[in-house]
């Protein structure tokens, strides 16, 4: 059993004012669930012993006086709901379209909640590159009927980083959602994304690049849960891994009896650069209604020899050759990014972390 009370010892250090009773219940909670282990199905690639190991100062708690919110999924809910300091609740008014998007304060331990109300479009951005050691991020949302969402997680973090994300999406009829996440940094990070499509001709669009470098390991878990007629989901990963890095992707979709019509397409693509790093990747599929069009799938593999020496024969150097595959591969997800500044920053940042790649910035 983990030894957890560098996080008690971290809660009683907060100012009074934020050591509410709500707060305690969650902190409470948390330490009577524990972390999660690898004995569990859900965790078996990753190993959230070293959030134990740090330090009060690395939890960095900063707490604010509010309420914690009543019941919580499971201890890591707690968790967060214990040491938040930038929560927030947002309603958006049906049939309004938010120009500019909405972008969090960049808090050691965030818990939001939105609400798109009928007809209503929004763009979120949650961002997961700061300097804190350890960060978690937990997002309830809700669309109703013919809301539209744009989301963009990014996970950009120094190597020395923690970080824990979830994100909860709820679709009424008709609603629709489009998501983007990247992760290209930190030490060990988790990050849950869970999809309700409740009713019939709700649809989401999914895209994510992991591309963990160095020790780093990177985990990224989604469910889809199909549970109405005529709904629609798309999911496309893709993972590159150099180094030591290691790289892990679940990916559940669920199609209940009364969702017929189900519209349904999962691919997964791995790109592994080095001997020493390792992707695991486990596409799921449940299906439990008769007239469904369903398809998903898993790839692993290195750079394509037949393209590279394609390349190399139009007078391209080796190490140029294999960057620019490398880039096609991660662009393809990039290019789903809708704010051409946070795109950009992405580019970059991306340009310059995968071998060889740097030499391409000035084609951009």
């Amino acid at each position: 059993m983990l030894d957890l009370d560098t996080f008690r010892r971290a809660f009683e250090a907060l100012p009074a004012p934020a050591r509410t009773d709500a707060r305690r219940k969650a902190l409470d909670a948390f330490l009577a669930g524990g972390l999660p282990s690898t004995d569990l199905e859900e965790w078996k690639y990753t190993d959230l012993a070293p959030f134990a190991a740090l330090s009060e100062s690395a939890l960095n708690p900063e707490a604010e006086a509010g309420a914690a919110g009543a019941g919580f999924s499971d201890a890591l809910d707690a968790l967060n709901a214990a040491f938040a300091g930038g929560a927030s609740e947002q309603r958006i008014a049906a049939n309004t379209q938010l120009e500019a998007p909405i972008r969090p304060a960049d808090r050691a331990h965030q818990r939001h909640r939105l609400h798109l109300e009928r007809g209503s479009e929004a763009t979120l951005i949650l961002n997961t590159s700061g300097e804190a050691v350890f960060q978690t991020i937990f997002a309830d949302i809700r669309l109703d009927a013919g809301a539209r969402l744009h989301l963009i997680r990014v996970n950009d973090a120094g190597a020395d980083a923690h970080r824990l994300t979830r994100i909860n999406l709820h679709l009424a009829r008709d609603a629709c959602a489009d998501v983007v996440t990247i992760d290209l940094g930190g030490r060990l990070s988790r990050h849950d994304l869970n999809v309700d499509l409740a009713e019939p001709g709700a649809s989401i669009h999914m895209h994510g690049l992991y591309a963990p470098a160095g020790n780093g390991h990177v985990d990224n878990h989604t469910r889809i849960e199909h549970r109405a007629p005529h709904c629609s989901s798309r999911e496309q990963y893709r993972g590159i891994a150099r180094d030591k890095a290691r790289g892990v992707f679940n990916g559940m979709i669920r199609v209940h009896k009364d969702a017929q019509k189900t519209d349904s397409e999962q691919r997964i693509a791995n790109l592994i650069l080095s001997p020493g790093a390792e992707i695991n990747a486990k596409p799921e599929l449940e299906i439990y209604a008769d007239d469904v069009k369903c398809a998903h799938g898993a790839t692993f593999g290195q750079l394509d020899d037949e393209a590279l020496f394609y390349l190399r024969s139009r007078g391209l150097p080796e190490a140029t050759a294999r960057a620019l595959l490398t880039w096609t591969f991660a662009h393809e997800i990039l290019q789903h990014i809708r704010l051409d500044d946070v795109r950009s920053r992405i580019t970059k940042r991306l340009l310059r972390q995968l071998p060889d790649t740097a030499q391409l910035e000035a084609l951009q």
